[in-house]
Order: structure tokens, then sequence, then C-alpha cells
């Protein structure tokens, strides 16, 4: 069992600097989790916004496909309606039979309808231009034009070869060039111009008015393209039905893009909006048309890179809402912003968080056991230290009183042997006889000698305490021993008037113990 110094050694060193140990150890782990969690947040969030910026540049790269892949049909379907245009200002209004062969190129060629308009719009029949053609005439008030212009097939020929010639070469022949199929002189609109035939430009063609451009436009769901005449003073408007050119703007169009990544996993909401943050299109229906005023979005739109946030929507969901500036050929037309919902991410980073302060609180537990194991052993050792310090302090002093006694020992026994020599010649030399008191003589003078004895004990302790014993153990008769013990104790117990009756009645008993004094 410790003795009290330990003890006290051991609670008065510890606890002070242990406390002080687990405290810094705990603000130490608090603070690493609460950087680790920052930083995991700060990671999130990078993913977050990386996975944004990811999308709407897929976004901006497929909304620029579709926009272009939708100008390209279109494209396509006004140069067919065009070439169907120059093919009746050319064969069919220059013909006899104009209004039937403008049936047979309406419905071979699946067309809306054509319109052959005068100057003011009002509609100029079939059968008018059929009664003012011939060799070298034009409609109502046009110039001269040649009957048959180089490099295309005459008026006379069949109708579907001249259509085949305008649709195409026939299957396995050879592909006419390009600049064999322009038609001469007639400016095309945004600037391109019709080129002329191979050769050099026809001779005879009467010029455009200055102000004749060719346009293209919509009505209702059919696209078509105006053309001024030149075989008659006026306008030839042909219209196709462009359900399917609606169709397919519709289908690849950037709202259908935006709904299609709305319903993409993990994508709350997607819109896009104009420079005035107005909504052009989103994933919510409900929510074209309406205008944000939103701080951040206008920071977004200046800033010109990706800008993230979190925020709670509605119904109370946390969002992520990235915001980049929309562009087109290189031009930012808009915003698109991005909501990505963070149910996923937030159970990662609840996991996460969790892991970290598992982390820390194992290392606490092992920061804190280790501190407790070092101090306690520390105090151990202070406090077995102590007790040695002070068993040899201990010691040191019983050494000086040792030595004292050795001396007050040395100084006492010499007078004592001369008494105990004194009393041994009285008893012996000097014994009165029986008449004159031999037996008190006797009595007081073994009394003395006892006495003597008594002192000359007390020195033999002082001297023990002087040198340590040394038990030397033997087994040594009991009633031998009890014996002697006795008749030491007898002349103290007269002294007292005590009777001791004895009754050593022990067989062959035996004690261990040491004879030496």
């Amino acid at each position: 069992m410790p003795s009290p110094e330990y003890r006290s050694a051991r609670f008065t060193l510890a606890w002070p600097a242990l406390l002080a140990t687990v405290l810094l150890l705990i603000v130490l782990l608090g603070a690493y989790t609460l950087i680790e969690s920052r930083r995991l947040q700060r990671e999130l969030s990078r993913e977050l916004t990386d996975r944004a910026a990811a999308l709407i540049d897929i976004l901006e790269a497929s909304s620029q496909n579709a926009i272009s892949s939708n100008a390209l049909l279109e494209e396509a379907v006004a140069q067919r309606l065009l070439d169907n245009a120059r093919f009746i200002d050319f064969f069919v209004a220059r013909s006899p039979r104009a209004q039937e062969l403008l049936q047979r190129v309406v419905t071979e060629n699946r067309l809306a309808k054509v319109e052959l308009l005068d100057p003011e719009g009002h509609p100029i029949p079939p059968s008018r231009l059929e009664a003012s053609s011939g060799p070298g005439r034009r409609g109502p008030g046009a110039a001269e034009s040649p009957a048959h212009p180089p490099g295309f097939p005459s008026p006379g020929q069949h109708p579907r070869a001249m259509m085949g010639w305008m649709m195409g070469p026939p299957p396995g022949s050879e592909p006419q060039a390009p600049e064999d199929r322009r038609m001469p002189g007639v400016p095309f609109m945004w600037g391109h111009r019709w080129g002329t035939v191979r050769g050099g430009p026809a001779s005879g063609f009467p010029s455009l008015p200055a102000n004749a451009k060719i346009r293209r436009f919509w009505e209702g769901s059919a696209f078509g393209v105006a053309i001024p005449a030149q075989s008659f003073t006026g306008i030839i408007a042909v219209h196709a039905d462009a359900g399917y050119l609606l169709n397919f703007r519709k289908e690849i169009g950037v709202q259908r893009l935006i709904e299609d990544l709305g319903r993409q996993s993990g994508v709350a909401a997607v819109a896009l909006l104009d420079r005035d943050l107005t909504v052009l299109a989103s994933s919510d229906a409900a929510a074209v048309g309406r205008k944000e005023e939103d701080a951040f979005l206008r920071e977004a739109w200046q800033a010109g890179t990706v800008q993230g946030r979190r925020r709670s929507l509605t119904d109370g969901r946390e969002v992520y809402e990235a915001v980049k500036p929309f562009a087109l050929e290189a031009k930012r037309v808009g915003l698109v912003r991005l909501d990505l919902g963070t149910e996923s991410l937030a159970g990662v980073s609840r996991q996460a968080q969790r892991g970290i302060l598992f982390y820390s609180l194992g290392l606490l537990v092992v920061g804190v056991g280790g501190a407790v194991a070092i101090f306690w052993m520390q105090a151990r050792h202070l406090a077995e230290r102590r007790m040695l310090e002070a068993a040899v302090a201990r010691e040191q002093r019983l050494s000086a009183v040792g030595n004292l006694a050795a001396g007050v020992a040395h100084e006492i026994r010499n007078p004592l042997n001369a008494i105990s020599i004194g009393l041994q010649r009285l008893r012996k030399e000097f014994a009165p006889s029986p008449s004159e008191g031999r037996d008190e003589y006797l009595r007081f003078t073994e009394i003395m000698h006892a006495e003597v004895g008594r002192l000359n004990t007390i020195v033999d302790q002082f001297l023990t305490l002087a040198r340590p014993a040394r038990l030397t153990l033997t087994e040594e008769p009991l009633v031998a021993v009890l014996e002697e013990l006795l008749a030491l104790l007898s002349s103290q117990a007269a002294a007292q008037k005590i009777r001791v009756v004895t009754d050593l009645a022990l067989g062959e008993a035996k004690v261990r113990m040491d004879r030496q004094p």
C-alpha cells in the first residue's frame, strides 16, 4: 500500500499538469476538426461549382449546336424554296401553260402554295401570264428578256426534265457544278448574291430595281420566301409547310435542352435569363416570363465567370445555385442559372464530418490516456524518489542518533561495569552473617544488580539505533526461553509485590528467534 507521501506526491504533482495537457489536446483537436470541416465544405462547394460549370458548358455548346442546326435547316429549306421560286420565274411564268405547270410544281415539290403578286401585293392569275406569254414577251409591265437564258433548259422541255434540273442530276449521272445552277443577277438575302452561270453573265437579262430584295418570312406554321420576278413585274412568293421545321426546332431547341437537363438526377432547376434578368426558358414552365430582381445575378453578369452560392427554395430545400453568362458566337446574350440539389453531397458531408469527429475523439482518447499514463508514471517516479529521499534523511537522522547513543553508551557502560563489579564483590566478600540481616542485604544487592542490568539494556538499545540489527534466527526450546524471561522479570515482579506462578508443560515446543541482544 502506498505511503501517504506517495499518494500526496501523485495527486498534487500530476493533476494540474494533466488537466492543462487535456485542455490543450481538446483545443488542438477542436481546431483541427473545425479546419477540416471547413476544408471539406470548400471541397464540396468546389465540386458543385465544377459540376455546374460543366453542365452549363454542355448546355451552352448544345444550344449553339441546336441553333446552328436550326439555322442550317432553315437555310436549306429557304434555298429549296428559292430554287422553286426561280424555276417558276424563269420557266413556268414564261410558258403558255403557266397555270398547269404551276400546279404541277406545287404538287410534285410538295409546296403549300405559290403566290404571284403585283407590286401592290394583289394576286396575279396564271391565266393572265399565259395571255401575255410568247416569244420575246413578258408579263404585264415587264421588260424584254431572252426566251431561253443560256445554261438552262428551254421552256419547251418537259416539266419533269425542268424539275429534275432544279432538284438535281438523276442518279448515276455526273453531278453538275454548283456554279452551273446559279441564277444570274438576283441579289441574295443577308449580303449574299446569286452568282452568274459559268461563262459569264447572260446578256439581255433585265436588272432588278435597286430596292428589290429577296425576303424570308413565317406565316403561322408555313415558311416562305419572296423574290422579285424577272418574267413579269411583281413578286413570286413560295410557301412550304414547315411543321417539321418547327418540330425540329422544338425537339432540339434551347427550351427542350433545358427541360432535359432539368430532369437529370441532382438538378433542381435550370433557367435561361436575358440581360434584363427576365426568364426566357426554364425547366419550370411557370417561371417563364418572370423577371428576377437579385443583386447576385447582376454581380454574376458583371463577373463573367461561374458564381455560386447556397440558397433555400420556397419548399425549404437547400440548393447550390450556379450562374454563368451565356454566350452565342462569342457574345454574351444572357445568364444560365443552374440549381443543384445538395441532398447527396449533404449525406457525404455528414458522413465525412462524422468520420472527422470520430477520428478527433479517438485521438483525444488516446492522447488523454497517454497523458494520464505519462503523468501517472512521472508522479509515481517522483513519489518513489521522495520516499527514498525521506528514507535517506531518516537513516541519516537515525545514524546521528546512533552515533550519539554509541558515545553515551560508551560513557555509561564504564561506570555501570564498575558498579556491577562492586556489587558482585559486596555480595561475595562483604556479606554479613545471618544474624546481622544477611538475607536483606543480599536482596538489596540483587535489586541493585538488576537495575544495573536494566541500564545496560538501555545502553544496548541505544547501540541498536546506531547500527541496524541483523536477525540470526535459530530454533530454541520454548520452555527455556520462557524461563529466562521469567528470571529477568522476577526481580521487577518482586519489587512490585507480584507473585508469578508458572506451569510450563509445553513438551518439545520450539520457537524461531534471535538470541543476540
